[in-house]
């Protein structure tokens, strides 16, 4: 394994944040429970329909820039979704007294490594709220939107013993900056080598003996102007590289760049192509879901929302139905 910034800041350790719900408020909906909590320092909604049942999955949800937890819930219609399925889902929110634009600080690696700042954080509220709920916890999900899908390939493989499948929506790859201007770069050219990071993020599972399958459903604008369709590209090759070494601990190509299946589609106004790499099993382990002529925004959103395409293909109801694919490989 090389040595690099990030192996010599784990050889350091982390500062775990510090546990505990802190307090809680909220109240029933007509289809469920909507409450909010607190975790250390950060606060967090958690949605629990009526349709929950004795253990159900989790999915977490990470809100952009310039948006709050609750805002993402409303443009994505989640909880919707929550009440067909019978899930949980929890939206962390970021604050401006840590971020003035409210992003989640996906370019530093103090808040993306395990054990650290953010990332520590949205696993504490993770493990917090499948104590709570009573979840299952080999069906945990992560997805989020641009800063917050930034942030879900670090979570996949820093807490690959808590989450089993996520969703990157406008976001980049894994560690694709460790600096605020770094991170800007990147989303406008593109990050570092995505087989680099792809092999990055299988040591970070196998410094802690979590190595498992990665799966990742990618969705990305092709006319992204604030995060550069280069980076969907990137999280998707990233991905399929994690994976292959994931499958066998071999650099094989076992799950490769090649598409196993590409096919098209139209949403209520945007065409979309969708390329899928399977396992050697024919199982779709990574997606790629390009909508063509969407900028900034979660495909298939709510009409009207400020960070929305409502004519694109429903994001929300394609990534539950990818990830709940699959159960946490450990």
């Amino acid at each position: 394994m090389k040595l690099d910034r990030r192996t010599l800041l784990r050889s350091v350790g982390g500062t775990v944040a510090a546990a505990g719900v802190l307090g809680s408020s909220g109240t029933a909906t007509a289809t469920g429970r909507y409450t909010n909590h607190y975790y250390d320092g950060f606060d967090y909604w958690r949605y629990v329909p009526d349709s929950a049942g004795s253990n159900p999955p989790l999915m977490v949800m990470l809100h952009g820039c310039s948006q709050d937890a609750d805002q993402f819930r409303q443009e994505t219609r989640m909880n919707s979704i929550a009440d067909e399925e019978g899930f949980v889902v929890i939206y962390p929110d970021q604050y401006n007294a840590r971020n003035p634009a409210q992003c989640w600080n996906w370019f530093y690696d103090a808040n993306t490594m395990r054990g650290y700042g953010e990332a520590a954080v949205i696993a504490g509220m993770t493990r917090t709220t499948i104590d709570a709920e009573n979840c299952d916890p080999e069906r945990v999900y992560v997805a989020g939107l641009s800063a917050g899908a930034a942030m879900v390939p670090n979570l996949l493989a820093e807490y690959a013993d808590i989450y089993a499948a996520g969703g990157v929506h406008s976001g980049l790859e894994y560690d694709a900056a460790d600096t605020s201007a770094g991170g800007t770069t990147a989303m406008l050219y593109g990050g570092p080598d995505p087989e680099l990071k792809g092999t990055d993020a299988y040591d970070a599972m196998d410094i802690y003996d979590t190595v498992s399958e990665l799966p990742t459903i990618v969705f990305h604008g092709t006319a992204d102007t604030t995060v550069s369709p280069i980076n969907g590209e990137q999280a998707t090759k990233q991905a399929i590289q994690t994976n292959d070494l994931a499958s066998d601990g071999s650099d094989d190509d076992n799950v490769d760049t090649t598409a196993d299946r590409t096919y098209g589609g139209q949403g209520p106004s945007l065409d979309y192509t969708v390329s899928e790499y399977h396992d050697e099993n024919g199982n779709s382990l990574v997606e790629h879901w390009q909508v063509e002529g969407m900028d900034h925004a979660w495909s298939g959103g709510v009409a009207g929302g400020e960070f929305t395409a409502p004519g694109g293909p429903d994001a929300s109801r394609i990534i539950w139905e990818f990830v709940s694919g699959f159960t946490r490989d450990l």
